[in-house]
C-alpha cells in the first residue's frame, strides 16, 4: 500500500506501523515522503523516524523510485493542487504503479487523488479496517484515536463525530 507522509508520521509516532504492515502487507512511498518522514526527523533526532528506518532497514518500508513522467505529473499535481510533495508524489506513485488506493490524510490531497480516479484510505479508516480484520479491539482504537488527538494530529471535530458514528454503525 502507498502511505503519504502524514499517514506514516502518525503511525510511527503511535509506534503502530505493524498495523499498516498487517492490513496491507507493505508499505511503499515515495522519495519525498522518504525524506518528509524518515531523513528529516533522523536530523532531528525524532524517535518516530528511527522507528520508521528500522522497518526500511528490514524492508517492510520500500522506497519506489518514480519515473521521469510521473515526476513531472507529480510537479503539476503539486502546484495546481497545492498540495505537499509527499502528498504529490504518493499520488503519482498510484498512478505509476497503477493502483486504486492509498493512505492520505489531508483533506485537499484526498479530493486531489478522487480527481486522478483513486481511492484514499485516511488514517482513521485504517483503524476502522484493523477492527473490522479483528487486529484491534474497540478499546484499542479507543486509546489510539485519543493519542492522535493528544499529539495533535490534524482531525476536526466534525471528522471525529462521522469516525465514531461509522465506527458504531459497523460494529452492529
Amino acid at each position: 500500500m502507498i502511505v503519504d507522509s502524514s499517514s506514516l508520521i502518525i503511525f510511527g509516532k503511535l509506534n503502530r506501523i505493524n498495523i499498516l504492515l498487517r492490513l496491507f502487507k507493505e508499505i511503499e512511498i515515495p522519495y519525498a515522503v522518504y525524506q518528509e518522514a524518515v531523513l528529516d526527523g533522523l536530523k532531528n533526532k525524532f524517535e518516530d523516524s528511527l522507528i520508521l528506518n528500522g522497518y526500511l532497514d528490514k524492508g517492510k518500508i520500500k522506497v519506489i523510485k518514480l519515473e521521469n513522467k510521473y515526476l513531472e505529473l507529480s510537479d503539476k499535481i503539486q502546484v495546481l493542487n497545492n498540495i505537499g510533495i509527499g502528498e504529490s508524489q504518493a499520488i503519482a506513485l498510484a498512478k505509476q504503479l497503477n493502483r486504486k488506493e492509498l493512505v492520505i490524510d489531508e483533506a485537499l490531497a484526498r479530493e486531489t487523488a478522487k480527481s486522478f480516479d483513486l481511492s484514499p484510505i485516511g488514517s482513521l479508516r485504517v483503524l476502522i479496517l484493523a477492527h473490522r480484520e479483528k487486529l484491534l479491539a474497540e478499546k484499542d482504537i479507543e486509546e489510539i484515536v485519543n493519542k492522535m488527538i493528544k499529539m495533535k494530529f490534524r482531525i476536526s471535530a466534525a471528522t471525529l463525530i462521522e469516525f465514531w458514528e461509522l465506527f458504531r454503525k459497523l460494529r452492529k
